[in-house]
């Protein structure tokens, strides 16, 4: 049986998490280091190299902290259009109101070069896929969709697009843009219109 943890251990590293995630929003990737959590949070450098020796790891695990996934279940009574709406617009609030909006490219960024904030990253996605599979899998349990439709080529598109616009083209995602999305994603699916 393990010990439970020391609830000031998991104090500790929840400030610390929470310093290194702000430092990621307003100053980017490279400044989070011990020493800068260590001034945001007034914990000792050595213990900050105790938790974290490598400062890669604390940057993903304010990534992960980031990136955690909603408990909603998603909605799957259908139609198509209505549940991708609700979903994608999810997403769309997490890039404009979160801190997930600022700290993704940092994500995306690390990834090009660290093994381990890739893992984040597809992590991050595998379970975004998943939970819009789930949608999708219920439209063709209702008939909406036929059987050879590329699902997973829908999915992708439906969730990098609003990254690509938002984070690569630097264009808005307002309710206008997130409503002309779903409706090609529905097109392409070969959902009637509305």
């Amino acid at each position: 049986m393990s010990k439970p943890q020391d609830p000031r251990l998991i104090a500790t590293r929840e400030a610390a998490l929470e310093a290194a995630q702000l430092i990621l929003q307003e100053e980017g990737v490279l400044a989070v280091t011990h020493a800068s959590v260590s001034e945001a949070t007034g914990i000792s450098r050595s213990t900050l190299y105790r938790h974290w020796p490598q400062i890669d790891r604390m940057r993903n695990d304010a990534f992960k902290r980031a990136a955690s996934p909603s408990n909603i279940p998603p909605a799957t009574d259908g139609p198509l259009r209505t549940d991708l709406t609700w979903v994608l617009g999810i997403l769309v609030s997490a890039l404009n109101d979160t801190p997930w909006g600022p700290i993704a490219p940092q994500v995306i960024a690390a990834a090009a070069t660290d093994q381990e904030a890739r893992t984040v990253i597809n992590d991050f996605m595998s379970e975004r896929i998943a939970y819009v599979d789930r949608i999708f899998d219920a439209a063709r349990s209702r008939g909406e969709i036929a059987p050879d439709v590329p699902v997973r080529n829908l999915i992708e598109m439906a969730i990098a697009v609003p990254y690509f616009r938002k984070l690569i083209a630097g264009l808005p995602l307002d309710q206008d843009w997130l409503e002309s999305h779903v409706d090609m994603i529905c097109q392409l699916a070969g959902v009637a219109d509305k």
